[in-house]
């Protein structure tokens, strides 16, 4: 027991050497260079607009597979409820299977492309964001400047 112990001690002492003789990154250069500031608060806003959209697509795909979900567990409810020799009540579960199945035609409509290309929009959006600006510093009073009267290209 003792071996392995010391042998331990000597794999983190060594360890420890091994990254305290690592060269670090260089601290990034700010950036005064107002295009570059300026590309990055764009991004950095075409990033939160992109959010907002890809979060009311999936929302409104969440929705629609709650109601289908919703629809689903009212028929199983109202299944053995059902009375086979009343024409009526054959005809209201049949009403709301039609509304299930409309239900799930919505759900694998539309609904989930536009919800999956948001989601990639944006993922390529926040990627271009983390490319170009996310690990630079900039110069603070130039960001603020800019910022107050910022001036984006038109998004597609």
């Amino acid at each position: 027991m003792a071996i392995s112990v010391g042998i331990r001690d000597a794999v983190v002492f060594g360890l420890g050497l091994v990254l305290a003789a690592a060269p670090r990154p260089s601290s990034a250069q700010m950036s005064s260079d107002p295009a570059e500031i300026n590309a990055c608060l764009c991004l950095e806003r075409g990033v939160d607009t992109m959010a907002r959209s890809m979060n009311d697509k999936t929302r409104a795909l969440a929705e629609v597979r709650q109601h289908l979900a919703d629809l689903d567990a009212e028929l199983a409810r109202e299944r053995p409820l059902v009375d086979v020799n009343n024409p009526n009540s054959v005809d209201g579960y049949k009403a709301l299977l039609d509304r299930r199945d409309a239900a799930y035609r919505e759900s694998i409509g539309p609904v989930v492309s536009d919800a999956d290309q948001a989601v990639a929009r944006y993922n390529a959006l926040v990627g271009q964001y983390d490319r170009q600006c996310a690990l630079h510093s900039f110069n603070l009073d130039i960001m603020n400047q800019l910022r107050a009267h910022l001036s984006c290209p038109a998004q597609p």
